[in-house]
C-alpha cells in the first residue's frame, strides 16, 4: 500500500466522524441561542470523544455550510448559535424513530420499484448516524436484529425500470410537462416513439404504471407499465391532466379501482383452512357457523375485485364458494378448466 493511499484510508474514518459529529450539532440547533461550550458539553455527552478547539472550528464552517440550519449571534460574546428564522429545524430523529424508520425501509423495499424510497435517502442516512452514535443503547441498537418484517405470500421481484427513468416522470407530473418517451408494447420488440400528457403514477403489486393519454386523444385515459419505457424526454407543452387527481382517474380504469363494488359471499372452508380467521377475520362483520360435519360456513361483506379471487384460488380444494351465485359459477368454470388441463398429462 502506497503512502498515499494509506492517508486516503486514514481520511475516512476523520471525515465519517466529523460528519456524524456535525449532523449531531444541527440537530441541535432550535429556537434559543447556545454557546461553543454549551455545543461542546452536549458533543461529550453523545459520546464524541473532541476537543472544544474540534467544536470551534466545526462552528466556522458549518453556518456557511448549512446557512438555512445555522445562525451566528454575533451582537455580544460568547456568540449563540440558533436556528434561523423561518427554517425547519432538523428532524431531531430519536432512537426509536430512527429503528422504526430503517425497519420500514426494509419491508417496502423489496415491493417497491427501483428509485421510489430515494426521496428518503438522507433520512436513512441521519438513521444509520443517530444509531451509531455512542451515546444510543446497545439495546437499540440491536433492536433492528430483533425484528424480522416479512411480506405475506408469494412474492415476484419488481418490474426493472430504467436508471432515471422514474425519477424523470415524477419531475414531468411536477412540473405538468408532456413528454417525449419511447415505449415498447407488450407484443412487440422494438420500441415506438409516442407524445404522451402525464396524469400520475400507480403503484399495483411489483408493477407501477403511469396513467396519461396519447397526444390528440387526450379524452381517452391509459395506463402503462414504467419498465416499458425506453427512454423519456420533457417537453415544453403542458400536460392536459395536470390538475387532474389521479385518484378520481383511476377509479374508472379497468382494475384500479379504489372503491370496488362489494359483494355479500358465503364460502365453506374447512377447518384446518379457515380456523385462522377466528383470529384474523376478513372484517369486524365477519361471521362463522360450525356445521355438524366440522366445516366452517365464513359470511362477510367483501370488495369484488381480484384480490378476493387470488385469496380463495391460494386455498384449493380447502375452500367452497356458496354465494354469490356469479361468483360461484365462476370458480366452477375454472376448476373444470383446470381438471381438463391436468387430465392431458
Amino acid at each position: 500500500m502506497t503512502e498515499q493511499s494509506m492517508k486516503k484510508n486514514k481520511a475516512r474514518p476523520d471525515h465519517y466522524e466529523a460528519m456524524k459529529r456535525g449532523m449531531a450539532i444541527l440537530g441541535m440547533m432550535g429556537r434559543t441561542a447556545i454557546t461553543i461550550k454549551q455545543i461542546h458539553q452536549r458533543i461529550l455527552d453523545y459520546g464524541f470523544d473532541v476537543s472544544l478547539r474540534t467544536v470551534e472550528r466545526d462552528m466556522k464552517s458549518l453556518p456557511d455550510i448549512f446557512p438555512q440550519h445555522v445562525a451566528v449571534i454575533d451582537k455580544s460574546k460568547p456568540y449563540g448559535y440558533k436556528l434561523p428564522q423561518g427554517s425547519q429545524k432538523l428532524s431531531g430523529m430519536t432512537p426509536e424513530e430512527a429503528v422504526t424508520l430503517q425497519l420500514a425501509y426494509d419491508y417496502l423495499q423489496p415491493l417497491l420499484p427501483k428509485g421510489s424510497l430515494d426521496p428518503i435517502a438522507p433520512y436513512l442516512k441521519e438513521a444509520e448516524i443517530i444509531l451509531n452514535l455512542k451515546k444510543t443503547s446497545k439495546r437499540m441498537k440491536n433492536w433492528k436484529n430483533k425484528v424480522l418484517p416479512l411480506n405475506e405470500g408469494f412474492n415476484l421481484q419488481p418490474a426493472i425500470i430504467k436508471d432515471g427513468l422514474l425519477e424523470e416522470i415524477k419531475n414531468a407530473l411536477w412540473t405538468g410537462k408532456i413528454i417525449k418517451a419511447e415505449y415498447t408494447s407488450k407484443n412487440k420488440t422494438e420500441p415506438s416513439e409516442y407524445i404522451l400528457h402525464p396524469c400520475g403514477l400507480v403503484y399495483r403489486g411489483r408493477i407501477s404504471y403511469l396513467v396519461c393519454s396519447f397526444d390528440g386523444e387526450t379524452e381517452k385515459f391509459i395506463y402503462l407499465p414504467l419498465h416499458r419505457f425506453q427512454s423519456v424526454e420533457i417537453s415544453t407543452g403542458y400536460s392536459a391532466h395536470r390538475d387532474k387527481d389521479i385518484k378520481k382517474v383511476a377509479k374508472d380504469l379497468v382494475g384500479f379501482k379504489i372503491k370496488p363494488d362489494k359483494i355479500k359471499v358465503k364460502l365453506k372452508f374447512s377447518r384446518f383452512a379457515g380456523g385462522h380467521l377466528y383470529e384474523t377475520p376478513i372484517s369486524k362483520r365477519q361471521t362463522i357457523t360450525k356445521t355438524r360435519d366440522g366445516y366452517l360456513m365464513v359470511e362477510d361483506s367483501v370488495n369484488n375485485d381480484m384480490e378476493l379471487r387470488f385469496w380463495i384460488r391460494a386455498f384449493g380444494g380447502e375452500v367452497e364458494v356458496m354465494k354469490p351465485k356469479s361468483l360461484r359459477d365462476e370458480f366452477t368454470q375454472l376448476s373444470r378448466r383446470i381438471g381438463r388441463m391436468y387430465a392431458k398429462s
